[in-house]
């Protein structure tokens, strides 16, 4: 799984190079755009939720902390909900790869994670800034982000190797995924601590997998909270066998690829 990465190094590198550019090409704004686009989220979304609504997290009653939690926990669910719906499609929107017998096609969503990874590092930083004008320095505890999003990695990897394998044969997939996204929205504490939930449904947030990342996430960045590194572990270690799995699907329905591209 991480032979792949390092004997395929270079290729990775151009392609999403490639990803990355072709995102914003022809637009006059550019690369602006990955800034502008989740400062964009962040205003309405506080806007209708804090301001409007009135919601509040419950340590305190300013917006700018709602603000900033919430964008927190946006920030995870946007990089999962990019690769989950680009994922299905990746095969089926690279059929000239498909064709070629020497391209390892198993690099795909290695280039779909690193890109999602660029534009979250994009987003992360605007927060750092956001929180730098509106509190100072950020917490020490921030300097673990890089771990919590390191152990959130080979579930983007697996679920890019299953869905592209299984979007090529089921091409419904998409629609599906494109549901799920949106019902994540609601279904991950972004807007709401877990806590809140009534307790017959915390049981329930808990088994979603943006949940624990989303709640560590957030913790390191804005409350100052050491990472859970024993559920880290734990974490880390069922993401990566998700992804062996999903590699070892990928790599049995590989050579009907051809036929059903």
């Amino acid at each position: 799984m991480f032979l792949t990465i390092w004997t395929n190094r270079s290729l990775i590198l151009e392609l999403t190079k490639r990803e990355f550019s072709q995102r914003y090409h022809g637009s006059y704004g550019g690369l602006v755009w990955s800034f502008v686009q989740p400062l964009f989220l962040l205003a309405v979304y506080t806007l209708v939720f804090s301001v409007i609504l009135k919601t509040r997290w419950g340590i305190s009653g300013e917006t700018k902390d709602f603000a900033l939690i919430l964008f927190a926990g946006l920030i995870i669910l946007n990089m999962f909900s990019e690769c989950l719906n680009k994922a299905p499609l990746l095969i089926t929107a690279n059929p000239n790869f498909v064709k070629k017998v020497v391209f390892p096609l198993e690099i795909l969503p290695w280039v779909m994670v690193i890109t999602a990874l660029l534009h979250t590092l994009i987003a992360i930083s605007v927060w750092f800034l956001g929180y730098i004008i509106l509190f100072g320095i950020p917490n020490s505890t921030a300097i673990f982000f890089p771990l919590i999003l390191f152990s959130f990695l080979p579930i983007l990897l697996g679920m890019g190797w299953l869905l592209s394998a299984l979007g090529i044969i089921v091409r419904d997939i998409s629609q599906l995924t494109a549901l799920i996204s949106h019902s994540l929205l609601f279904l991950t504490p972004i807007f709401y601590s877990i806590e809140s939930a009534p307790p017959f449904l915390q049981g329930l947030l808990v088994l979603n997998p943006l949940t624990f990342v989303v709640e560590q996430f957030r913790s390191v960045l804005f409350f100052g909270k050491m990472p859970g590194l024993a559920g880290l572990a734990v974490y880390f270690s069922l993401s990566l066998l998700f992804a062996w799995v999903s590699l070892k699907v990928f790599r049995r329905l590989q050579p009907s690829f051809a036929d059903l591209v």
